[in-house]
């Protein structure tokens, strides 16, 4: 019974860690006080260049034109940092995890290769009873490397349908 929970959980966790990875970043890369400080000092900037004339006080204007794209300038490379870093730890943890996902798979598939992960009542796999019980033979059960494969299609499945 614990083989059959330990693999149906890591093809689970194949599925949903990616999301939980990417829900977890995306509050930790938020944005910060300094940005918004940064934003805010932007609006009021533009506020106060509506309230100037262009016309006639050109130098002014230009003055505030430059300080504003200067700031704008600096948010966008703030927010491509954030974005950069975010991406990049995402993708990281993801990959790591699916490593260790991996081994955890190769691990059990060697100890427990000859071993089923279910045994059901006599009869109940009849067409397809050898398939399922390959390699361990041992009649009407499911051996780890069909649990596997069977647990990974629906999950596969799921992922392609957006089931969650």
């Amino acid at each position: 019974m614990n083989l059959f929970i330990i693999s149906t959980v890591s093809c689970l966790l194949e599925y949903i860690f990616p999301s939980l990875i990417k829900y977890i970043t995306s509050h930790l890369y938020t944005i910060n006080k300094h940005d918004i400080e940064l934003r805010n000092n932007l609006i009021n900037l533009k506020q106060e260049m509506v309230g100037i004339s262009i016309v006639d006080e050109f130098s002014k204007y230009a003055k505030l034109q430059r300080k504003c794209n200067k700031l704008e300038s600096t948010l966008k490379e703030k927010a491509n940092e954030r974005l950069f870093f975010r991406m990049k730890v995402q993708s990281s943890v993801t990959y790591v995890f699916r490593i260790l996902n991996g081994l955890l798979t190769l691990i059990l598939l060697y100890l427990y290769r000859n071993k089923p992960v279910i045994i059901l009542p006599k009869g109940i796999l009849w067409p397809i009873q050898s398939l399922l019980s390959w390699p361990c033979y041992h009649e009407d059960s499911i051996s780890l490397i069909m649990w596997l494969v069977i647990a990974r299609l629906v999950v596969a499945t799921c992922k392609k349908n957006d089931i969650t």
